[in-house]
């Protein structure tokens, strides 16, 4: 599987700025955002160390601009499902089951971008990163809230979800659990009671669990 984001030569319809935050999230994904240093990127994208500063002034700006495009790319995954015939001839119930199975096969198919948003975090928190400037890497996550929240509305219109939820607290608690367990399975067994030789299985039941929730019924 190739990584989400690759380091590449300088396209010539790409910005310098925009090839910098490119090289940056690949780095972050390969290295991770503690090793990579602003002269690594720089190097990458074939700028002066100084003119990284002179737009970026730290490497804690620089990794949200990587964290929200690396989201883009991820999203970009994601909309290639939704557009799908498939999705479209389903019903509210079982598109909430595609996109959140989606979801957990991103997942495992890309442990780099889960090791990365697990470490982003912990950075976010250590540097007081402002919800301001965290507003386009919210939005990036988020951009798919309401294609969730239609699915639902849609599946309770058509019968295919049979109780009703508080859905943000709903959509809000399922994405959370699928990506803490994302980022454990990521970091590793730790404790002897870990085995994550069927780390998946434990993603895939908590969409079980959401379909459950809803009065969704598992597909045959």
């Amino acid at each position: 599987m190739r990584p989400l984001v690759e380091l590449h030569q300088h396209a010539p319809t790409a910005s310098q700025e925009a090839h910098a935050v490119t090289c940056a999230a690949a780095l972050f994904l390969r290295d991770g955002i503690a090793s990579v240093k602003m002269t690594d990127i720089a190097e990458a994208a074939g700028v002066g160390v100084a003119t990284l500063y002179r737009h970026y002034q730290t490497k804690t700006k620089l990794a949200v601009l990587a964290g929200t495009y690396m989201w883009q790319r991820f999203n970009e995954l994601i909309l290639e499902m939704v557009e799908s015939d498939e999705f479209l001839a389903a019903d509210g119930g079982e598109r909430l089951s595609m996109l959140l199975e989606t979801y957990v096969d991103a997942y495992v198919a890309y442990p780099s971008f889960v090791r990365f948003l697990d470490e982003f975090d912990h950075l976010v928190l250590s540097e007081g990163v402002s919800s301001s400037d965290l507003a386009e890497y919210g939005a990036a996550i988020d951009s798919f809230y309401l294609i969730f929240e239609d699915a639902y509305q849609m599946g309770r219109t058509d019968g295919s979800v049979t109780r009703e939820v508080d859905f943000d607290v709903f959509y809000r608690t399922v994405a959370h659990a699928m990506m803490g367990v994302a980022q454990k399975l990521v970091r590793g067994e730790i404790i002897p009671s870990d085995d994550f030789s069927h780390g998946k299985d434990e993603l895939s039941c908590i969409v079980r669990m959401a379909r459950f929730t809803l009065g969704t019924k598992d597909k045959e």
